[in-house]
C-alpha cells in the first residue's frame, strides 16, 4: 500500500466516524492523493463526470424511484393493505402475515426499503397494533419485511448495482423473483411459529365476493410490474424506457383512476425524487474519484491474485464476501456501499467466472440486511422515530426476524438455481 492510498483510507474512515456526509468523505479524502502523486485538481471535475455517470441505465434509476414515490400517494398502500389482509389475515399470525405479502406486492411498485417504510409502515403498525398486536412484533415485522422492497423488482438497487457491474438489467430483475418469494415465506413461516402461543386476532376465511372485490381494488396498480416485464421481454422498450412508461402509468393511476394525486403531491414527490437522486449522484461522483485511485494502485489486481493463489472454491468466495457485506451493511447504506467496493470486488468475480446476476442478487439481500442492524442500520432509526419506541428495543424487537433472512440469503447463495433459473427460462 502506497503512503498516498494510506492517507486517503485514514481520512476516509475518520470522515466516516464523524458523519461526514460520504459524498464530501470521499472527495476530501480523496484530493490529498491528487496532491501527493501530482495530478492536478482542475482535472477532478471530470473525474467524478465521466464513465458510469453518463450511461444510459442510470436514467432509471431517478424514473424508477419517481414512479414508486408516486403510487405510494395515490391511495394503493391501503387498498394492498385490504387485499392482502383478505388473502392470508385468516392464517395464525393474522396481519403479521398481512405485513409481509404486503410488502412482496408492494415491492413490485416501490423498489425500495426505505419507500416501504415510509408508505407501508405506518398503515401497517396502525393496524396491527389497533388488533392486539404488541408494538415490538408489530415494528419487528414491519421492519424485516421492508427488506423484500429490493429483490422483487423493479429495485433502485439494482439499477446502481447494473450500472457500476456493467450487468444486465432484466436478467437482474428475473434473478431477484424468487429469492423476494422465499425472503416472504420464510419471515411467514416464522410469524406463524412466533404467534403460537400470543393468540393474534385472525380475520374469518374470505368469500369469493370479497376476495374479487379486492382484487379489483388493486388490480390496476399490481399491472404496473407486468406492464414493465412484458415490455423489456417483448424487446418493446429497455429498463430506463420501462422505468418512464411506469411513471408515466402511475401518474394515470394516480391522477385519473384514484384521484388522490394532486398538483401539491406530485411537486412535492419531485422534489423529494431529486434530492434523493441528487445525493447518490453525488455518492457516485465522490466514489469515481476514489475508484480512480484504487485502479491507479491496482487494488483489484492485487486482491485477484490473492485470491488465486490461495485456491478457494467461487462459493466459498462469495460465502465471505456475503459475511463481508454484512458487516458492512452495519456501517454504510446500500447505495454508498455498492458505489465503493464493487469496483474492487467485480474484477474477482469475472476472474472465478461466477455469474454476476447471481453474485449482484445476493449482494443487494446481504446489503439491504444493514438497514436492520445497529449501530448504523437506517430502518432501525426510521422505525424508532415513526412509533416511539426506543432504539434498543427497536433492534432488540427486529433481532429475530433477521435469522429467517439471513439464513434464505444463505439458501440462494448456496443453490444459485434460485437466482439464476427465472432469467435462464426467459433467456431460452
Amino acid at each position: 500500500m502506497s503512503f498516498g492510498l494510506a492517507i486517503v483510507l485514514i481520512l476516509m474512515f475518520t470522515f466516516f466516524l464523524l458523519r461526514v456526509p460520504i459524498w464530501a468523505s470521499l472527495v476530501f479524502a480523496s484530493i490529498p492523493y491528487f496532491i501527493i502523486n501530482g495530478i492536478p485538481l482542475s482535472a477532478i471535475p471530470s473525474y467524478m463526470t465521466t464513465g458510469v455517470m453518463t450511461s444510459f441505465v442510470l436514467i432509471a434509476f431517478p424514473l424508477f424511484t419517481l414512479s414508486g414515490r408516486l403510487l405510494n400517494v395515490s391511495g394503493i398502500t391501503k387498498r394492498l393493505w385490504d387485499f392482502a389482509d383478505i388473502n392470508v389475515g385468516w392464517i395464525r399470525g393474522g396481519l403479521g402475515h398481512v405485513n409481509v405479502l404486503a410488502s412482496m406486492i408492494f415491492a413490485g411498485m416501490s423498489g425500495s426499503a426505505v419507500a416501504d417504510l415510509g408508505a407501508l409502515g405506518p398503515i401497517e403498525i396502525k393496524g396491527m397494533t389497533d388488533k392486539g398486536y404488541d408494538m415490538e412484533f408489530s415494528v419487528g415485522i414491519t421492519l424485516a419485511s421492508s427488506t423484500i422492497g429490493p429483490i422483487i423488482p423493479p429495485s433502485t438497487s439494482v439499477i446502481i448495482y447494473a450500472v457500476v457491474a456493467n450487468a444486465s438489467v432484466a436478467k437482474l430483475f428475473l434473478g431477484g423473483i424468487v429469492p423476494g418469494v422465499l425472503m416472504g415465506v420464510s419471515l411467514m413461516i416464522m410469524v406463524y411459529f412466533m404467534s403460537k402461543n400470543r393468540n393474534y386476532a385472525v380475520r374469518k376465511f374470505p368469500s369469493l365476493k370479497e376476495w374479487l372485490i379486492g382484487l379489483k381494488d388493486v388490480s390496476l396498480a399490481i399491472l404496473s410490474p407486468v406492464i414493465m416485464f412484458l415490455g423489456m421481454l417483448g424487446g418493446i422498450f429497455t429498463p430506463t424506457e420501462a422505468a418512464a412508461v411506469l411513471v408515466a402509468y402511475a401518474l394515470f393511476l394516480g391522477a385519473v383512476v384514484y384521484r388522490e394525486l394532486s398538483w401539491k403531491s406530485f411537486l412535492n414527490e419531485l422534489k423529494e425524487t431529486a434530492r434523493l437522486v441528487g445525493n447518490v449522484y453525488a455518492i457516485l461522483g465522490g466514489a469515481l474519484m476514489f475508484g480512480l485511485i484504487l485502479s491507479r494502485e491496482n487494488v483489484g489486481d492485487a486482491l485477484v491474485n490473492y485470491i488465486g493463489s490461495s485456491q478457494l472454491s467461487p462459493v466459498l468466495v462469495v460465502s465471505m464476501l456475503a459475511v463481508l457485506i454484512l458487516i458492512l451493511g452495519c456501517f454504510i447504506e446500500v447505495t454508498a456501499m455498492m458505489i465503493l467496493i464493487l469496483p474492487v470486488l467485480m474484477p474477482v468475480v469475472h476472474h472465478l467466472g461466477i455469474d454476476v446476476t447471481y453474485f449482484g442478487v445476493v449482494f443487494i439481500m446481504a446489503a439491504v440486511y444493514g438497514i436492520l442492524t445497529p449501530p448504523f442500520g437506517l430502518g432501525l432509526f426510521i422505525m424508532s422515530g415513526m412509533t416511539g419506541l426506543p432504539f434498543k428495543k427497536t433492534v432488540k424487537a427486529t433481532a429475530p426476524f433477521i435469522i429467517p433472512l439471513v439464513a434464505t440469503l444463505f439458501l440462494v447463495l448456496l443453490v444459485p438455481q434460485f437466482i439464476t433459473f427465472v432469467p435462464n427460462l426467459f433467456a431460452k
